[in-house]
């Protein structure tokens, strides 16, 4: 057999593998022929598939189910347990938060602790998150571990540029590895787009294929789905909402330009233009504003309801999605940007629908352990055969 025939053989391998766990995932218990009816697989090949499966504890074996008529009953399957730690990991500036889950992302660990570093180097980050790890799966019976880390800036093939952290163009992948030899697959990717794809998860059994997320917080993240897909662009930057003009010739912004959305709608900035000021209930203080009818509060509130429907609009004529979804504090307070931001719809297209996020503070964490089980998912021949 010829190397580029042999290529061929092993990716539709890989994907046949992977048609069956991902109807395993999102249909739970099955037998053999309804994984062939549903993923289209000719009956032997399913159970020659589910036979490696099964071998790579990728998927078990759990009781009968009756047909109904004379015929046996059928054996059921389900994805494995004890095979996959999907570990995601967020890197905050001031904490690291951990989830471990299985194949099925059954929670099995969460911690968030402070990380105590000032400033740190990436070999310095890269030792404390690795060590957070090591901690989770100490305990793990599983075979292969993958790891996705959320972290707050721009990912590009394993280098990050982060305003938070003052790192440009840093190699922490490179370093990740050093701390973690022969752990299984690792990968960084923008915690907004982790957010975003934690919602995503959400939402795509009931239809959902397009989506825009847009998160509040210390300044506006957020990310893009488009056809099932997360987008990163060429240098993992697509879905900076936040970072779209709302204002030219505005207030100077961290990334370096003028009149960024995130300038008018941050935590920081509705305070401020609310008149509260610093307040240590924040976002429950500006709701219960809201709710008594305050105008100066109101009236912020619509301005930046205003300004964001702009960013939204503009992006919706690109993307088209069927839904935005709303995050952080912008989620908690959708009651009074939503209508705002979803205005207008009927005249311009179809209309979309304007929602609060689903994993509130963490969306990031979900969306991380999702997308570490993905990867296995994705590519099964990624796990060791037990020996």
């Amino acid at each position: 057999m010829k190397d580029s025939e042999a290529a061929d053989v092993l990716s539709l391998r890989r994907h046949n593998l992977s048609l069956v766990l991902h109807h395993l995932r999102d249909h739970g218990q099955s037998s053999r022929i309804e994984v062939s009816g549903d993923t289209g697989l000719g009956a032997g090949a399913v159970t020659s598939l589910v036979g490696e499966l099964i071998g790579y504890g990728l998927a078990e074996e759990v009781g009968l189910r009756g047909t109904g008529s004379a015929g046996r009953p059928r054996r059921l399957l389900t994805l494995g347990h004890n095979s996959v730690a999907a570990v995601g990991v967020r890197l905050d500036p001031t904490f690291i938060s951990v989830r471990v889950t299985d194949l099925a992302e059954r929670e099995r660990y969460q911690e968030q602790a402070p990380h105590g570093l000032t400033a740190p180097t990436v070999d310095e980050a890269a030792k404390a998150l690795a060590e957070r790890v090591t901690r989770a799966v100490g305990d793990w019976h599983g075979r292969t571990v993958s790891v996705v880390v959320a972290v707050p800036g721009w990912t590009d093939r394993g280098i990050v540029t982060s305003v938070p952290f003052g790192w440009r163009l840093a190699p922490l992948l490179a370093a990740l590895h050093e701390h973690l030899p022969g752990i299984g697959p690792v990968a960084l990717v923008n915690d907004g787009n982790l957010e975003t794809w934690a919602e995503y998860q959400s939402l795509r059994l009931t239809g959902v294929r397009d989506l825009i997320y847009l998160a509040g917080g210390l300044g506006a993240g957020g990310g893009v789905v488009v056809d099932g897909r997360l987008v990163y662009g060429a240098h993992g930057a697509a879905g900076e909402l936040g970072h779209l003009e709302v204002e030219p010739g505005g207030l100077p912004c961290p990334c370096g330009r003028r009149g960024c959305l995130e300038r008018y709608v941050s935590l920081q900035a509705l305070l401020e233009r609310t008149g509260i000021g610093e307040h240590e209930r924040g976002v429950e203080e500006i709701a219960e504003r809201a709710e008594r009818g305050d105008p100066a509060t109101l009236r912020a509130l619509r301005e930046a309801a205003e300004r964001i429907h702009s960013v939204v609009m503009n992006a919706r004529m690109l993307l088209n999605p069927q839904v935005v979804v709303l995050g952080g504090h912008f989620g908690r307070l959708v009651k009074w940007l939503g209508p705002v931001i979803a205005q207008d719809t009927l005249r311009v297209s179809p209309p979309f629908e304007v929602r609060a996020a689903g994993h509130g503070r963490d969306a990031a964490l979900h969306g991380a352990t999702c997308f570490a089980a993905a990867a296995i998912l994705d590519d099964p021949l990624l796990v060791t055969r037990p020996t």
